[in-house]
């Protein structure tokens, strides 16, 4: 039988049940476009993250305290310059700075709200966050100028909701009594220092605002790459052993948090392929059941066409064929949809969640979501085609 034939007669049988093969279809659609959607999205998360923490792989994030699960972070005293020295002797460490966090109250317009200091040197901004922070207006804090802050655009949301204000670059606001200028805005809270609405200021304004000078982190750059790990561990001896503490320390290298932004992406999409299986699975039996019933519906014209020639190949070709064709169209559909989703989800996550999300989507994940339409497919028609196929001409001519 010419191909040409077997074209027009799927096409006429989709036709006349058009509506339980959109169905079909449609089910296939929504596994696919979950499937690309959620996957894309992981995809541009964890290479947007991993882009802002590239520029500083180099860097070791060393803090007094270590993760207790349950409970996220849990701080452990702190540090101090004599510790901050210890450090910068270590073999194999380029440079050290040293950074004060403190909470402080900010005051606007006869309302407070808390806000988390995170207090560096103006040069040690520039040497050590100089790639991470991106500064969408404004400038950066000049040396000596202690009453000046930046904030990024999330932390400066979340201050105008809590205090019900417009503060902009150029305004004033109260911190602990002490009046400061907000003369920079990033783009996004600062990558890799896990900053969560902080603002950023030199160590004297956060010493003249706290009455502080714990040491709270210590970014320390390794000379080389080739051993950075090793180099947490000699860190977290070094001050254990000076403090006294076993397990104070916790030191991690950019590299680590990269793996593990991978790894996290690795299981979502491992999560999200999983239950959007289910899905797929559903359209696979949609497509059984569809195929079954129009063998049922078409068995005295299947032995029609043995009786003039059609042989089992030939029937079993268009029952595959018209599956594949439902899977295929419901794969486009899905994977179209899931791109727009992808879209439309950025947006939001770019709002409120991670500024600036770039979506990237890749030609490996559409063509992957067509691949496993046409799977479903092809796998959901081979029972109905093979019952099809198997049909004796003269049983289904007397089937009315």
């Amino acid at each position: 039988m010419r191909l040409t034939n077997i074209l027009k007669l799927i096409f006429r049988n989709l036709k006349e049940r058009k509506i339980r093969s959109f169905l079909t279809l449609l089910s296939i659609a929504v596994g696919i476009a979950s499937i690309v959607s959620l996957i894309i999205i992981s995809q541009s998360m964890e290479h947007a993250v991993s882009a802002r923490l590239k520029g500083t792989a180099d860097v070791i994030r060393v803090v007094p305290g270590h993760v207790v699960p349950g409970r996220d972070f849990v701080p452990y005293g702190s540090f101090n310059e004599s510790d901050v020295d210890l450090v910068r002797k270590i073999d194999g460490i380029d440079d050290v700075s040293s950074w004060m966090v403190e909470i402080a109250e900010i005051e606007y317009g006869g309302k407070f709200a808390p806000v988390e200091l995170m207090g560096g040197t103006p040069l040690d901004i520039k040497r050590f966050l100089g790639d991470v922070v991106k500064l969408t207006e404004g400038r950066m804090i000049l040396e000596g100028a202690n009453r000046e802050a930046i904030l990024s655009t999330s932390t400066l949301e979340h201050i105008n909701r809590w205090l019900n204000s417009d503060l902009k670059v150029g305004d004033i606001f109260s911190l602990n009594g002490l009046e400061f200028n907000i003369v920079g805005l990033m783009a996004y809270d600062l990558a890799g220092v896990e900053v969560s609405h902080r603002m950023l200021v030199s160590k004297q304004a956060v010493i003249e605002t706290t009455n502080s000078n714990d040491v709270m982190l210590m970014l320390v750059r390794a000379k080389s790459l080739t051993n950075i790990r090793e180099l947490t561990e000699v860190i977290e001896e070094a001050l254990d052993t000076k403090h006294g503490v076993k397990g104070l320390t916790t030191a991690i290298a950019t590299e680590a948090v990269l793996d593990g932004v991978a790894l996290v992406s690795l299981t979502i999409q491992a999560v999200v392929v999983g239950i959007a299986s289910i899905a797929l699975i559903s359209g696979g039996l949609g497509i059984i059941n569809t195929m079954l019933m129009s063998v049922l519906e078409r068995t005295r014209e299947i032995g029609i066409m043995k009786a003039t020639g059609a042989t089992n190949r030939d029937i079993l070709n268009i029952f595959i064929m018209e599956s594949l064709i439902i899977s295929l169209v419901g794969g486009l559909l899905g994977v179209i949809l899931g791109v727009a989703v992808s879209y439309a989800m950025g947006t939001i996550i770019s709002r409120f969640v991670l500024a600036n999300l770039s979506i990237i989507v890749s030609p490996l994940v559409v063509f992957s979501g067509l691949i496993i339409a046409v799977v479903v497919g092809v796998l959901g028609g081979i029972i109905p085609a093979n019952k099809a196929s198997k049909l004796s001409p003269v049983e289904a001519l007397r089937y009315s």
